[in-house]
């Protein structure tokens, strides 16, 4: 069991989650792997458009460049494979779509899913793994631990988190 709100630093959880998810929905497993993968938070993720993942020629970008509008903020973060992959699954299975749409849009109407939908689906399936459940910034956790420990210099995590000092970023990320 881990506790409420660190990073999930054990891999087999993490892929116990997305095969949970992927039982239940595309849509809910590329939410998860957006999650871990970017550092987005799902807030930041709820807000992405079928035009952010695909250009005007319905190809998969490789890059995101995302603009947070109410930190008036860009962030850019690159697709892995098993994203692309998680995104084309997706798109495939929803068939139709538009580039202003919403990424992960709702089944009801054309919003996309809300904040409070998107917690229960991943809090359920964390649960469902053998987690306490996730606070609202263990996924973005999950992300600069599993950065950190694959080489990822502490400076930058320090200044894609905004935090004042390396020891506030490695407290947060759970690096003792």
């Amino acid at each position: 069991m881990k506790q409420m709100g660190q990073p999930i630093q054990d891999q087999t959880q993490l892929q116990q989650m997305k095969h949970i998810l992927l039982q239940s929905s595309k849509r809910d497993a590329l939410l998860f792997m957006l999650a871990v993968h970017s550092g987005l938070k799902v807030s930041e993720i709820l807000q992405l458009r079928v035009s952010d993942v695909l250009d005007a020629q319905n190809r998969l970008r490789r890059s995101i460049l995302f603009y947070n509008e109410k930190t008036k903020k860009h962030k850019w973060f690159a697709l892995s494979e098993d994203l692309q992959q998680a995104i084309s699954d997706y798109l495939g299975e929803r068939r139709c779509y538009h580039l202003h749409e919403p990424l992960l849009k709702s089944q009801k109407g054309s919003a996309s899913i809300t904040r409070q939908h998107a917690w229960f689906i991943l809090n359920k399936a964390a649960k469902e793994a053998g987690l306490d459940g996730i606070s609202a910034h263990t996924l973005r956790k999950t992300w600069g631990y599993c950065a950190y420990k694959s080489g990822v210099d502490i400076a930058f995590l320090q200044h894609f988190f905004e935090h004042p000092t390396p020891a506030k970023t490695l407290k947060y990320i759970g690096i003792a």
